[in-house]
């Protein structure tokens, strides 16, 4: 089912916080929201769960308007940034209270979805942040939700657990066959896990499209490439030590495990970019991205 944001506008107080935002996110795909703070994201998801209403436009899914239907009828969960885990219940508990039949047994199942099939017995503050979040994923998700909302819930997170609990989610989502709207101001968490990409600038919509279309098309959002397992952002240094051959960026996108932008020489040897000025392959090369 297919979810129609249709010419939102807010409003709180004088400031206009959206303005007439429009974008579709297709079924089964994770659409990445990108602006930056104060860009109206957040509150796009908010409308959407029905924890805020608008003052003009609709939100269809599944061609229903869903501005109507009270919150808690919604089959619409959020994963916020921080777990907002109740302290004083266990882990278990926690994911039971949002299971239909309050069934300790669908919640160890959702535990062992989300790989804490052991913790249903584990206080909170037992938990490192990583694990917290995947609590909330599973609580999240024993509501059996159509659709899940991401409001920015990595940011907390250290950079290696960051990018293994984005991995899991993306692969978790695509397994379970949900579609997620994730919001971020981190163009490369949007590269990485998202099919779709709406970038949001003062409450209006300045570009919808696939990553493929977005990195060719919009600027900055393709200076960013995947090295050892890592994102970094693209160094701007000129090729030296090679004659004089030509540079060319192939326009291929990779998620996890691989590379976002691979260069090649006219001779067939290929080379993946980091932010350093020189690495080690064969011999040292220093590659500047080619324009147009």
């Amino acid at each position: 089912m297919s979810l129609n944001v249709k010419a939102i506008r807010k409003q709180f107080g004088t400031r206009q916080i959206l303005n007439s935002v429009d974008f579709e996110v297709q079924p089964h795909d994770i659409h990445a929201i990108v602006g930056v703070s104060g860009s109206g994201k957040s509150t796009i998801l908010r409308i959407i769960a029905g924890l805020e209403t608008t003052d003009g436009g609709d939100v269809l899914w599944n061609n229903k308007s869903l501005l109507n239907i009270p919150a808690h009828k919604r089959r619409v969960t959020m994963l916020s940034q921080s777990a907002l885990l109740f302290p004083h219940l266990t882990v278990g508990e926690n994911v039971t209270l949002a299971t239909r039949s309050r069934s300790r047994k669908q919640a160890e199942e959702w535990l062992q979805v989300v790989r804490l099939g052991d913790r249903y017995d584990a206080e909170i503050h037992e938990l490192s942040g990583g694990e917290q979040q995947r609590v909330s994923l599973a609580r999240a998700l024993a509501a059996e939700p159509e659709l899940l909302l991401l409001d920015e819930p990595f940011t907390n997170l250290d950079p290696k657990l960051k990018v293994d609990l984005q991995r899991f989610i993306r692969d978790l989502v695509k397994e379970l066959k949900l579609t997620a709207i994730l919001v971020t101001h981190d163009r490369e968490e949007a590269m990485l896990m998202a099919d779709r990409v709406t970038l949001l600038e003062s409450g209006e919509v300045t570009r919808t499209g696939t990553v493929e279309q977005l990195y060719d098309t919009a600027p900055g959002f393709g200076d960013f490439v995947m090295l050892e397992g890592e994102l970094r952002p693209l160094a701007e240094v000129e090729v030296s030590e090679t004659a004089g051959e030509p540079v060319q960026l192939m326009k291929k996108i990779y998620r996890f495990g691989q590379c976002f932008g691979e260069y090649h020489f006219e001779d067939g040897r290929s080379v993946m970019l980091s932010t350093e000025e020189s690495f080690q392959i064969g011999m040292m090369y220093r590659i500047k991205r080619k324009e147009g």
